[in-house]
């Protein structure tokens, strides 16, 4: 039986012999459309067309099998409309390795486009020391849920909050909201009544008020002299489910303009100038992650454990923040790992770190730092750094944190905890802060 993804491969392979010496001119996209059907965009160059696409025919059914449709679409041929459609294709697909230049590869798909769209950036750069006018993004994820991220989210925010800071907390977990509750207006539990899943419904038909989608946390038992502002997602009523189904997390397309996030982490930064921006990210592969995932942080804060499920998914967002990021030219978008749930009795002690440890120096080594770079790049030159971001920050196991009612009850023990301080210092050492 031939597979799909072997298909794939060998139908691109058969296209790199064949495109192998051919003139500049000479490109091709091949696609793997939403029905599993392969077909090809040749421009066949002035000289052989005939032959090329005929040998490209013969080549694609031997290699895809039943997955070829049969269809090569001649843009040399095509009139203008055409020709605009298969110049997109170009431009939208993946470029080859082996012939970057020549040979690019299309996946359709239904959904998941945040994880398969071109990366993105920051929408403001900062200087070497933040300011309340170009806060710090920083993104909290993890694969797998229940390792305490948005506790340790909670944690940073409530130590800057206690240094006199206004830090802005986004859940931006839609399907399993928290750190909205988490970090409640009160001991009550008040929240906002509008939040994220709303401001991004309601922000392209009208001027919206900021103020009527957070809540704030400004109270001394858990923020100090500072104060915590929180978007949550929204009220969990009857209304939830059918907001959370109209909402689009797909890329926008150029003519669009931007992206609801994107408008609210602006409007944040001009209304509220805090000195932090913290985002709470949804666990696993879905499209809040990965629309965030594709750079729009400043900094990643990655969670894992030493199980096998959790590192092959973090296998995939190292690639996308780092590896991925390189081959195209760009920078790796920062990040760093934290060990959670670490148990606290090891026999001998501090194993379970160590094992830790060296999974991620093989892990980052190969798919996130660069062979070689400018002061732009993490490479591998800089893996003995203390400060490196495979350098994992461990986070024992804490069961003073597996049930309390109100975050007031353990405020003092995540302001002070030395796990959550190391944390917190390796989060202000990215930014030129901390001592």
């Amino acid at each position: 039986m031939l597979h799909l993804d072997e298909a794939r491969h060998q139908a691109l392979e058969a296209l790199q012999r064949l495109l192998a010496g051919t003139p500049k001119s000479v490109k091709a996209v091949l696609i793997d459309d939403l029905f599993g059907h392969i077909r090809v965009v040749l421009w066949p160059g002035k000289r052989n067309g005939s032959k090329l696409i005929d040998q490209t025919r013969e080549a694609l059914q031997e290699a895809a099998g039943t997955y070829w449709s049969g269809e090569i679409w001649d843009a040399s041929q095509a009139g203008e409309s055409d020709r605009l459609v298969y110049d997109h294709a170009w431009e939208e697909a993946a470029g080859s390795e082996v012939l970057p230049r020549k040979l690019r590869l299309l996946l359709r798909h239904r959904n998941r486009g945040a994880w398969l769209s071109p990366l993105a950036e920051p929408p403001w750069s900062i200087p070497s020391r933040p300011t309340l006018k170009r806060p710090p993004i920083v993104a909290f994820y993890s694969f797998k849920g229940g390792v305490g991220r948005s506790t340790a989210l909670a944690a940073f925010a409530i130590q800057q909050a206690r240094q006199g800071e206004r830090v802005v907390v986004v859940d931006a977990d839609l399907d399993a909201p928290g750190v909205g509750s988490l970090l409640a207006a009160d001991p009550e539990g008040t929240t906002a009544n509008w939040g994220v899943l709303d401001y991004f419904l309601e922000c392209p038909y009208d001027q919206v008020d900021l103020s009527e989608y957070y809540h704030a946390c400004r109270r001394e038992a858990v923020s100090g002299s500072g104060e915590i502002l929180v978007f949550p997602t929204g009220r969990l009523d009857d209304d939830y489910l059918g907001k959370l189904a109209r909402i689009d997390l797909e890329p926008p397309r150029p003519d669009e303009g931007p992206h609801p996030l994107h408008r609210l982490l602006q409007e944040i930064r001009a209304q509220l100038s805090p000195s932090w921006i913290l985002v709470d990210v949804r666990a696993g592969l879905a499209d809040p992650a990965g629309f965030i995932l594709a750079g729009f942080a400043h900094l990643y804060v990655l969670f894992g454990t030493f199980s096998e499920p959790s590192w092959h998914g973090l296998r995939l967002v190292i690639q996308r923040l780092g590896a991925k990021r390189v081959q195209i030219g760009k920078p790796q978008a920062d990040c760093l790992l934290v060990q959670a749930m670490v148990p606290r009795v090891t026999d001998p002690p501090g194993v379970a770190m160590t094992a830790f440890a060296e999974r991620s120096l093989d892990e980052f080594t190969e798919h996130y730092y660069a062979a070689e770079g400018g002061e732009d790049l993490w490479t591998v030159d800089d893996v003995e750094s203390s400060d490196a971001p495979h350098v994992p920050v461990p986070l024992l196991y804490n069961d003073q944190l597996a049930y309390f009612r109100t975050i007031d009850e353990v405020a003092d023990l995540l302001a002070k905890s030395e796990d959550y301080r190391a944390l917190a210092m390796r989060i202000l050492s990215r930014f030129g802060k901390g001592a």
